[in-house]
């Protein structure tokens, strides 16, 4: 196996290579939960478990549209689908080993697609299409086998119920990452079972969520080695204390949003160790368009117009990039709608021409009821916003009032973060009978990268049907302490986010 290139960002070095070795402590907002690969459900687990549990493929580390990206881990190299589309196989590489010695095997693989199916029905979302997995989900024996999942020592195959060209990105989730074949069919959370990675499980300390001890034996050509000998997670879930730490440092890293009131301070002050970036999170406006009024599309159209991009960036504390499109730049797919159907987005809203288009349409309308998320910190103020816009041009418009109104309004803030970072999990959400039809037949057809203009058409379509409204991508700011070298030394992956194996001291 080739030697790991050094983990650190950008394609090279701007002063040699970077230090390794020392420890680093990383603020966590919450605590992470279960770390077992079975069971772990927290952004802040899958960060640890890309560390420490390698599935058989793994994202690029890389940033951007780059890090997106299928490449190989523990597989040899990233399956294609049989003729008929219902079969994959893949081959472990050669010479892989547990941390305590034990070589890996295609067991390994099968016995981590039993835990996660037995340990959380969740997992059936990405591994329900395997024959048979359905059947030992509901099976009172935990000792049978998955129908479709055969292991020969190193080689894997795995027949589905029907095609699925996105299959392979089932195997990047870390409830793919093998464990040893004796692992107990019970959760793990605070020790978890041994993984592959570049990082081990250390021994829990006080105080502290997980401790990550670098391995120093690891090789594995396309996922880097870590930097630091130690990382360790500090749960600090205040973000006003969680900066000021990182800005003391108190703490090395800190990912999240900065309290407003800091945002300039930090911006200029500390420019040179704080930076904010695009996530996958989409965050756009959901329209009824199966019922009145959104059944017309010139009243979608028009609501589309009138909204103000800027407005809602402000209520969203500066961290989201105006877009037009429903596909995020980072997922393959995305193609940048210019000109945008409904102006320039960082522009003003053309409220003259939606109050023109609600004008034409056929009196009276309906009353429009508008929701935002109940967990969403900005939703009551959200909904104030949408209301008064909605009526400016010409609508009459209220917030929704009971649980029934709540659970189907006639339009609302929305936002999607799908665990997998393909188009048909964005273009998804839209609750249009034939464009519902398109995503399973596209989705059917092809892997998201052979089809990937196809989707940025229709991509393109809804758009020009205002079949929805994506307004933002959500952003999140990373500072560092002073100490960490924040210039060679730096990788926020799109999946990921700050890649914390890539942090090294000055």
């Amino acid at each position: 196996m080739a030697l790991a290139l050094p983990g650190c960002a950008g394609t090279e070095l701007q002063r040699g290579e970077a230090r390794k070795g020392g420890s680093v402590t990383v603020a966590l907002p919450s605590e992470p939960g279960s770390l077992d690969p079975a069971t772990a459900a927290t952004p802040e687990a899958q960060r640890v478990l890309a560390l420490t549990h390698l599935a058989p493929l793994t994202y690029a580390r890389a940033e951007g549209a780059a890090g997106t990206r299928l490449i190989p881990a523990l597989a040899e190299e990233v399956p294609e689908p049989s003729g008929d589309g219902r079969t994959f196989e893949f081959t472990l590489r050669r010479g892989l080993r547990f941390p305590a010695g034990r070589p890996l095997t295609g067991e390994d693989f099968e016995a981590a697609l039993k835990r996660s199916l037995r340990l959380d029905p969740q997992s059936l979302a990405l591994f329900g299409g395997i024959r048979g997995a359905r059947r030992y989900v509901r099976s009172p024996s935990a000792g049978g086998d998955i129908e479709g999942v055969t292991a020969d020592g190193r080689t894997v195959r795995i027949d589905l119920l029907a095609p699925d060209p996105s299959f392979p990105y089932a195997l990047a989730s870390p409830r793919a990452a093998p464990v040893p074949a004796d692992t107990p069919l019970r959760g793990l959370p605070t020790r978890p079972p041994a993984g592959i990675g570049p990082y081990v499980n250390g021994d829990p300390q006080s105080g502290l969520a997980f401790v990550l001890e670098r391995r120093r034996d690891f090789a594995l050509s396309g996922v880097p080695g870590g930097n630091a000998d130690v990382i360790s997670g500090e749960v600090i879930s205040s973000p006003d204390a969680a900066s000021s730490a990182a800005v003391d440092g108190r703490v090395d890293a800190f990912q999240g949003q900065p309290p407003v009131e800091r945002l300039v301070e930090i911006r200029s002050k500390y420019k040179d160790r704080y930076e904010e970036e695009d996530t996958l999170t989409l965050d756009y406006v959901a329209m009824d368009v199966g019922r009145r009024p959104f059944r017309n599309q010139d009243l979608r159209r028009a609501l589309s117009l009138a909204l103000d991009l800027r407005a809602l960036g402000r209520l969203r504390s500066g961290f989201l990039e105006p877009t037009c499109n429903v596909i995020p730049p980072q997922v393959v797919g995305h193609r940048r709608l210019d000109p945008c159907p409904y102006g320039e987005r960082q522009g003003d809203p053309d409220l003259v021409r939606a109050r023109e288009l609600v004008d034409a349409v056929e009196q009276p309308l309906p009353l429009v009821r508008v929701a935002a998320p109940a967990e969403d910190p900005a939703g009551r103020v959200l909904e104030r916003y949408l209301v008064t816009t909605l009526r400016k041009i010409g609508l009459r418009a209220r917030a929704a009032r009971s649980p029934a109104e709540r659970v189907r309004p006639d339009v609302a803030f929305a936002r999607v973060l799908p665990a997998e970072p393909v188009p048909a999990r964005y273009l998804g959400v839209i609750e249009d009978v034939v464009t519902m039809t398109q995503v399973r037949l596209l989705e059917a057809g092809a892997s998201p990268t052979d089809s990937a203009e196809v989707w940025a058409d229709l991509d393109r379509e809804v758009l020009d049907q205002a079949l929805i409204v994506p307004y933002g991508v959500e952003q999140t700011g990373v500072l560092l302490s002073e100490r960490m070298d924040s210039v060679n030394c730096r990788r926020f992956h799109p999946v990921y986010g700050l890649d914390w194996s890539s942090l090294c001291l000055r």
